[in-house]
């Protein structure tokens, strides 16, 4: 049965200027910052308003899940500067859920498209994951985008899917298999 994930020393992911790594306590302003953000509280679930001390129980939170196997979460820097989280999140039979969200500075740029794509690639390859799903509110265009660069297919909308500060929402959901995964970009022009 596997209930966890036996995960190795939380490994650091790199793809160019961006890096996937463990949280540090010089992260914490940043995430609060970001967990600020309009957009990250409208499709979030992240407690509003947001204050160090969520910041310091989020990533607290991800460390012991990492120990306990249930979460293989990172912090995405890139540039050098933290620019948000990218998780997977065990489930049963050998798949897995991603979540991640980004700082508004860095959006637009295929920094989370990158950093998904180093998060699921290491899920396939070291974790032999038979499939991630994705989910998202309705309208959420831009996890979308995200997700469709890395692979997804969206498999529908459904009704009351997440719920969202007490309010069930409609949301979409998707699944990628190892054998679909996009691990790099087109090349220029294609």
């Amino acid at each position: 049965m596997d209930e966890t994930w036996d995960l190795p020393e939380h490994p650091e992911l790199r793809d160019g200027d961006v890096l996937l790594r463990r949280h540090t306590a010089t992260d914490l302003d940043a995430v609060v910052e970001q967990c600020r953000d309009a957009d990250t509280v409208r499709f979030t679930t992240v407690p509003t308003p947001y204050g160090r001390a969520d910041a310091e129980g989020f990533t607290a939170g991800l460390t012991a899940a990492w120990d306990r196997g249930e979460v293989a979460g990172w912090a995405v820097e890139a540039g050098g500067r933290f620019a948000g989280t990218v998780d997977l999140r065990h489930r049963p039979a050998g798949w897995a859920e991603i979540g991640f969200g980004l700082a508004p500075w860095a959006r637009g740029r295929g920094v989370m498209t990158r950093a998904a794509r180093l998060a699921l690639a290491w899920g396939f390859d070291e974790l032999h994951l038979a499939g991630v799903h994705w989910q998202a509110v309705v309208g959420n265009t831009a996890s979308w985008r995200v997700a469709q660069k890395c692979g997804f297919r969206r498999e529908g909308e459904v009704r009351g899917l997440l719920v969202h500060r007490g309010e069930r929402l409609d949301g979409w959901i998707g699944s990628l298999l190892a054998s679909e995964l996009v691990r790099t970009a087109a090349p220029s022009g294609a």
